[in-house]
């Protein structure tokens, strides 16, 4: 929900979709290029879809029976079926668009970024209507008392929204510190978060549970850095001893990352992504309710990736043939469902990774 949704819909209300449109064109314009300094490209190209969703909006609540001016209760239905094409045609745009330089699917890319948002949108519904009844009732001064609780609000949810992306930054510096330890799983932890995301996903949990394994798995192998750096570097395979004091990672690395209050929902997936179905996993003596799916997933997508790279003692396999692997083993070894979903990805089309897209015009969405 933003400032400028609420507006476009009491304008919708009060003016029509043309006035409306015209207003939307002028003021994104402006805060696009003053306030957020984007380029001119960009800012226009926002501009147009936020204009155009409003006019096409505004046009379906007259062609419904909508009148102009203070909003009555026959109204209701026009506005409602105006303010929900306002919402799909704009997310609609942005998933487009998304999705085009990304390579994914747009219908995912709506799914797993504005689906959780309805209710939320349908919050500014409600404020539309009482922004439009505020300006008919006091006019302009009745909706800077409005507003300026809402831009606070704004600015509040702004601050927690950089918080939430410092802590990416700060898990993805996590990864970057093991890259420079161990070299031979360079950008490892990235891919397999990429991976356990889009089996996340695909298994359909929700996106706060999403988030959490994204960061568990940016951070999976953090507790590497305790163990002995001839051990991590050696380019063949590990003696009994070392492989015993590398089995010592996943309880060194919750330990780190459970430091951080935000974090600790994640440290347990850590700690616990080694976890086998028939016990002969580590850390010893786990039981099935004390493995969080979300660790289920990251061991899956970990053997996934480590599989399919190459390393200096030996190639890395098909992408066919590791899947293969990983069925051949679902059950006893490896999660079923977490292995079922990474095939239909694969099948799909949807597992391939592509370069991460920055400066993507999420600035878009209402």
């Amino acid at each position: 929900m933003t400032i400028a949704s609420i507006l476009d819909l009491g304008a919708i209300l009060l003016f029509g979709p043309w006035i409306a449109g015209t207003l939307d064109l002028i003021t994104t314009v402006i805060a696009q290029m003053v306030i957020l300094r984007r380029p001119s490209g960009e800012a226009v190209l926002n501009a147009g879809l936020y204009a155009s969703t409003t006019i096409l909006a505004g046009a379906a609540f007259l062609a419904a029976g909508g009148s102009l001016g203070a909003p009555h209760l026959r109204d209701a239905v026009p506005f409602l079926l105006a303010s929900s094409l306002y919402f799909m045609l704009n997310t609609s745009a942005v998933s487009l668009v998304l999705g085009t330089r990304s390579g994914q699917d747009p219908g995912r890319i709506w799914k797993d970024q504005f689906r959780d948002g309805v209710p939320q949108y349908a919050l500014s519904i409600g404020f539309g209507l009482l922004f439009a009844q505020v300006r008919t009732a006091a006019g302009i001064p009745g909706v800077l008392l409005l507003v300026l609780p809402l831009l606070f609000a704004r600015y509040a949810l702004q601050l927690y929204a950089d918080l939430k992306g410092d802590l990416v930054s700060f898990v993805r510096a996590l990864s970057v510190v093991l890259d420079a330890v161990d070299p031979y799983t360079h950008e490892h932890s990235v891919r397999v978060a990429e991976y356990s995301v889009r089996v996340a996903r695909r298994l359909g949990l929700r996106e706060e549970e999403v988030e959490t394994i994204h960061y568990a798995a940016l951070c999976h192998d953090i507790g590497k850095i305790a163990q002995r750096p001839e051990v991590i570097r050696k380019p063949h395979a590990l003696d009994p001893d070392e492989r015993r004091h590398m089995m010592r990672h996943p309880e060194a690395g919750a330990r780190i990352v459970g430091q951080i209050r935000a974090l600790r929902t994640a440290a347990a997936m850590v700690r616990t992504h080694h976890w086998r179905p028939d016990g002969r996993g580590y850390p010893r003596g786990l039981l099935d309710s004390e493995v969080p799916l979300g660790a289920r997933i990251i061991h899956v997508c970990d053997a996934f990736d480590a599989m399919t790279s190459d390393r200096p003692y030996r190639k890395g396999l098909p992408i066919p043939r590791a899947l293969a692997e990983l069925h051949r083993h679902a059950g006893s070894q490896f999660d079923p469902g977490a292995v079922a979903a990474l095939v239909e990805l694969h099948q799909s089309g949807a597992l391939a990774l592509t370069p991460p897209e920055t400066d993507l015009l999420v600035e878009m969405a209402p």
